[in-house]
């Protein structure tokens, strides 16, 4: 019985992924990345660097400032701050985690590994 019990209890664990960094990166690693990042946002996809998570594991966005159908400004001051997104991994998956929401999204198609920080 003790087997089981501790068996069910591991299962429960939250999710504790650590840093990670892309391994091969390639364009569809990186789209595939923007489409991750834009599921966590709510959005289109999140345009990337080429070279992204390859150096670190966190990469920070700014937020779009609001325009009208003309392409101007709106009026008004709007002061927040940017986003922030991490690489994660745990178990050999990799992970995007929103870092001012914790949301995390499961990342398919792509391989990285955990810092050595």
């Amino acid at each position: 019985m003790a087997p089981l019990l501790l068996s069910s209890c591991s299962a429960t664990q939250p999710l504790e992924p650590i840093p990670a960094l892309l391994v091969q990166p390639t364009e569809d690693n990186r789209i595939v990345l923007e489409h991750a990042i834009g599921d966590l946002f709510n959005s289109q996809p999140i345009k990337l660097a080429n070279g992204v998570f390859t150096q670190q594991s966190k990469v920070v966005i700014e937020r779009r400032l609001a325009k009208d159908n003309r392409g101007n400004l709106l009026d008004g001051r709007e002061i927040r701050e940017a986003d922030s997104v991490s690489l994660l991994t745990e178990d050999g998956q990799c992970y995007i985690r929103h870092d001012q929401t914790g949301n995390i999204k499961l990342v398919h198609s792509i391989n990285c590994l955990a810092t050595q920080n």
